[in-house]
């Protein structure tokens, strides 16, 4: 699976303001909602903070990939964020998160969903990639990192 055909620039905040866990799924379900016109932001919004609950998505080396899957969606909604000065996410490996991923799935899909985490996970493995997408000044520099990143592991 190819990230970048599943999600836009549009879809990419860099150097979020975001300060916290909370504020910074805020900003990413907001995204969420405005680039895929997703009405209830509150039921997304719920949905994510349900699924951190149950164990983080700060998968270390500042990295964290939130998701969930919800009827709220017809199809796989993904948009990323940048935070130059980290988060605290409660990641495995106690570190701030830098590089966030936001996905949400319709709940009868479990394919695309589970290979666009394969995908991340795939892909942010590699540190220079992580810092390339990190220091990206603009969304289109983000994707465009991002795109070099899945032709060398896709």
């Amino acid at each position: 699976m190819r990230l970048t055909d599943r999600f836009s620039e549009e879809g990419i905040i860099i150097d979020s303001p975001a300060s916290t866990k909370k504020e910074i799924i805020e900003v990413l379900v907001d995204k969420l909602c405005e680039v895929y016109a997703i009405e209830n932001k509150e039921g997304v919004h719920e949905a994510v903070l349900g699924r951190e609950k149950k164990m983080s998505t700060g998968i270390g080396c500042g990295l964290a990939v939130p998701h969930t899957k919800i009827d709220i969606v017809n199809k796989m909604c993904i948009v990323a964020a940048t935070s130059t000065k980290g988060i605290n996410f409660d990641a495995i490996d106690k570190e701030p998160v830098f590089l966030l991923f936001l996905i949400v799935s319709p709940t009868n899909t479990t394919g695309p969903h589970i290979r666009a985490l394969s995908a991340i996970s795939r892909i942010m493995s590699d540190a220079e990639i992580r810092k390339s997408l990190i220091a990206s000044q603009a969304a289109s520099e983000f994707y465009q990192q991002l795109r070099l990143g899945e032709e060398k592991y896709t």
